[in-house]
């Protein structure tokens, strides 16, 4: 089902709120880093938000379940973010995996990992 060229088509946010990204395409090959900027990437140890090179809020592969996915320490807010591939905004995800799309939102009532 998954093609052997990936790119992220989909945020799964968990009960955890674990980030994960699954890739599927052929129009652009394997990247080498996953990064999740938006409006967090401050309080997640960025020195700014909406960094795409900043890896405090970079993503690991899991190659058994083929999906990038990293854990977060997320405080209660209003949050915005998306999926940003090999550290640029050149290639980037964002709500219903649409590439380019708008920002995904995040409300929190309270402080979650």
């Amino acid at each position: 089902m998954l093609l052997a060229r990936r790119i992220p088509s989909a945020l799964v946010l968990g009960l955890a709120v674990a980030l994960a990204v699954t890739a599927r395409a052929s129009d652009t090959p394997t990247p080498s880093q996953v990064v999740v900027p938006g409006s967090l990437q401050s309080e997640l140890g960025c020195p700014g938000d909406w960094q795409p090179d900043c890896d405090a809020t970079g993503l690991t592969y899991d190659a058994d379940d083929t999906v990038w996915q990293g854990t977060f320490d997320v405080p209660a807010g209003n949050w915005e973010y998306k999926a940003a591939l090999n550290h640029s905004w050149t290639e980037n995800y964002g709500a219903n995996a649409t590439r380019d799309g708008d920002n995904i939102h995040l409300d929190l009532a309270a402080p979650t990992t």
